[in-house]
């Protein structure tokens, strides 16, 4: 359990800080399907505007909703699934130094005989002792196609750059668990929020 937690938050970590440039460069060199077979949520095109029909990324075992502008990419380690916001333009040159844009992370884990209290718990812990300045803003209970469901919002800040995060954390079959991890700028949050929020809300579990 202590190690799949872990891999989580690196994952969180990771993005921020490399990742999402790695990622920008696979977007370019990578297939409509990646090594895992799953399915480009870009190969209908990108649509006009967020009020049209939107893309999908699919996979074995799951689908969520790929807005306009937004591309599946190779994941990152200890992620199922990724996107970036690549049509995103950025004006901060600090942002722009460290080459991020905006992403969303879909990972699985399970509980491992702990109650999803006592998950959270060690994933918020994990993101503390891992990163001191994280604030955790936010959290609330909803429901994700049926399923219970824990949002939480946090802010920190990396490479002199103010972050905000989301993670929605979804209970699956059994013990099963998939946490979406979203991650923008502050100063760009109050434009993605309601985004983020309908990206997580159309998660959707095949089985």
């Amino acid at each position: 359990m202590k190690n799949k937690t872990i891999t989580i938050i690196v994952l969180i970590i990771l993005v921020v800080v490399l990742a999402v440039s790695i990622s920008v460069y696979f977007i370019k060199r990578t297939p409509a399907v990646n090594q895992k077979g799953t399915k480009s949520g870009a190969e209908a095109g990108n649509q006009a505007n967020a009020g049209q029909p939107q893309n999908k990324l699919i996979t074995d075992d799951f689908s969520v909703n790929l807005p306009a502008g937004w591309k599946q990419t190779a994941p990152a380690i200890g992620a199922s699934a990724m996107a970036v916001y690549a049509d995103e333009n950025i004006a901060d040159p600090q942002v722009q130094k460290i080459n991020f844009k905006s992403y969303f992370a879909v990972s699985y884990d399970t509980l491992q005989g702990k109650s999803m209290n006592d998950y959270l718990q060690i994933v918020k812990n994990g993101l503390l002792q891992t990163i001191p300045n994280v604030i955790f803003t936010k959290e609330q209970d909803i429901m994700i196609g049926g399923r219970p469901a824990r949002a939480m919002e946090a802010e920190l800040t990396q490479q002199g750059v103010n972050f905000k995060i989301l993670m929605v954390v979804i209970a699956g079959q059994g013990e099963d668990v998939w946490v979406l991890s979203f991650n923008t700028t502050k100063g760009s949050w109050d434009g993605y929020k309601e985004m983020f929020y309908n990206i997580a809300g159309s998660f959707s579990l095949k089985k």
